[in-house]
């Protein structure tokens, strides 16, 4: 690393170091911008390259998820789906004091991109065993996650050799994600794999409301490749420079423009903050963690959210008992925007966090943080604490989706194409199977999958596609003995498979990129064998899914 940039971060913990809480602002204390690795400096296409690839979600193997679906901008970077999305946490029950409020990922797949149960979320979506870190200023911290197991030190997923020695952390965290068979794809799926989908979709064919620059950018080079050659030089597709184009792309999503900001830089801060920001520096010794300017100080604690057993957090990554249950301490800026907060998503305001602090967390023991005592604060000073959190901190170019925090709409966030109706007929053991139709059937799409679970094991089954469907009320068709969701006289394919040894059944279908296919509906229905389900002649169905190609 160079003299000048051993410079820069001395002048950085210098300024940390120095800060007094109640002293009056220093111009020298703004927020510093980004380090970028050496091995790893920017230019425009790549950093808009890697916007695109932040946000495409044919990254993942089924279409279903980006980078982004996790960090949404406006959420302060973070999952606001976690609210609702629940991993029931160390005893594996919902609905239990230690349920997680993690990220949604996808329905489990094996290597063949099969559907295949999961021992806790069924035929339902995974999530994830933590709340998803905020993207933006994720710069500021040498290694990242919760634990801290993404190192400043990048090892490349092409190689297997160190490609950067400093300031590789967020290359480091991107390299997990897109080969995750919870978060993003099947088992076994591989950064080669990646690399083949993307020199042949065509870029971004599922996002709409796309940034300008980023439409400008599609409309010039059209295809991965040719976007590749002008990051990078040539057209070769390689893990490393996916994932160092969405490291230098996380580079510019810089949250500085918030009131304690102007209050840095100028002295002065709003009356209706001032108190606030005198607690938060003083009485309530927020910033002895929450160092000015970042509101972090890259560094790992036991604040007693959750029992040291459940989650060793740091211990994990160091093998230090001392690290057990510590977690990194998260950047405040945007924090509202990023309910729920804590690493497992258990606090839904800041008013409770600020009464968790003011309690001295919720679970005392041994590795607890000496720092973390009681505060003592009334009822006033801790709703002007809670003020100076949600307006102080807040930067309203996040809160509002605009430059550089701009993002396309993803095919996730808007309604389903796949339309599940009708009724389904009772296996032999007088149960109804489930539909898994949730993936978008977009041209050229490779893998779109639909999927049958909660059927019988290990039996014959034949998915009907046809053009139209049937009402699927009992018995419509006295030829038929099952409820018909398809209209017969339109079927055009018959798939036949075998459902597996948990009674799970997969349809993979490539979908050619042939324009015509633009809007085509069609529909199907699962028929499984099953000589115990007497009423409905040993065969029996599950609901229709109407299907529209993107």
């Amino acid at each position: 690393m160079s003299l000048t940039r051993w410079s820069r971060l001395l002048s950085v913990a210098t300024v940390a170091f120095a800060f007094a809480p109640l002293a009056a602002a220093q111009s020298d204390t703004a927020m510093p911008g980004p380090f970028y690795p050496d091995e790893n400096q920017p230019n425009p296409a790549q950093e808009l390259l890697g916007k695109l690839l932040f946000w495409e979600e044919q990254i993942s193997y089924a279409n279903s998820m980006a980078c982004g679906t996790c960090h949404i901008h406006e959420a302060g970077g973070s999952d606001p789906r976690s609210f609702t999305t629940v991993n029931p946490g160390p005893d594996g029950l919902f609905d239990t004091e230690d349920d997680i409020h993690g990220s949604q990922g996808v329905v489990r797949m094996d290597h063949d991109g099969a559907f295949q149960g999961d021992t806790l979320f069924g035929h339902g979506f995974q999530v994830t065993g933590r709340k998803a870190p905020p993207t933006i200023n994720a710069f500021s911290f040498n290694d990242i996650f919760w634990d801290g197991r993404a190192k400043s030190e990048y090892t490349s997923v092409d190689t297997g050799l160190v490609a950067e020695t400093f300031f590789g952390g967020l290359e480091s965290q991107a390299a997990g994600p897109p080969t995750s068979d919870v978060e993003m794809t099947r088992e076994g799926h591989t950064w080669d794999d990646i690399e083949a989908k993307l020199a042949t979709v065509k870029p971004m064919a599922l996002a709409t409301n796309l940034p300008p620059a980023m439409q400008d950018f599609i409309n010039q080079y059209q295809t991965y490749p040719a976007m590749f050659a002008a990051a990078y030089g040539d057209a070769t597709i390689t893990g490393d420079r996916i994932i160092f184009a969405i490291g230098n792309y996380e580079r510019t999503l810089i949250s500085n423009q918030t009131p304690i900001d102007e209050w840095l830089a100028t002295g002065v801060i709003a009356p209706d903050l001032q108190a606030g920001l005198t607690l938060f520096t003083g009485k309530a010794n927020c910033s002895a963690c929450h160092v000015l300017p970042d509101l972090s100080n890259d560094n790992f604690h036991n604040i007693g959210v959750r029992p040291d057993d459940e989650d060793v957090g740091r211990m994990a990554v160091t093998g230090d008992p001392l690290d057990k249950a510590k977690f990194k301490t998260p950047g405040l800026r945007n924090a509202v925007l990023r309910l729920p907060l804590f690493h497992n998503g258990s606090k839904n305001s800041l008013a409770e966090v600020v009464e968790f602090y003011n309690k001295g967390g919720d679970f005392p023991g041994p590795n607890l943080d000496v720092q973390l005592l009681p505060l003592n604060l009334t009822d006033t000073e801790k709703a002007d604490l809670v003020h100076f959190l949600e307006v102080g901190i807040t930067d309203l170019r996040v809160a509002n989706n605009e430059p550089p925090f701009d993002r396309p709409t993803l095919r996730s966030e808007l309604p389903p194409l796949n339309t599940v109706y009708g009724v389904a007929s009772n296996n032999g053991a007088g149960t109804p199977p489930a539909l898994i139709a949730h993936l978008p059937a977009n041209k050229g799409n490779p893998n779109w999958l639909l999927g049958i679970a909660d059927s019988t094991a290990n039996k014959p089954a034949v998915l009907a596609l046809a053009f139209g469907s049937d009402d699927g009320s009992p018995f419509p068709d006295p030829r038929y003995p099952i409820p018909m969701n398809v209209d017969v006289s339109t079927i055009f394919s018959l798939q036949f498979v075998s459902t597996d040894g948990l009674g799970w059944g997969t349809f993979k279908l490539g979908i050619p990129s042939a324009s015509a296919l633009t809007g085509l509906t069609f529909f199907g229905q699962w028929f499984v064998q099953d000589a115990a389900a007497l009423a409905t002649g040993g065969v029996y169905g599950s609901q229709g899914v109407e299907v529209e190609i993107l």
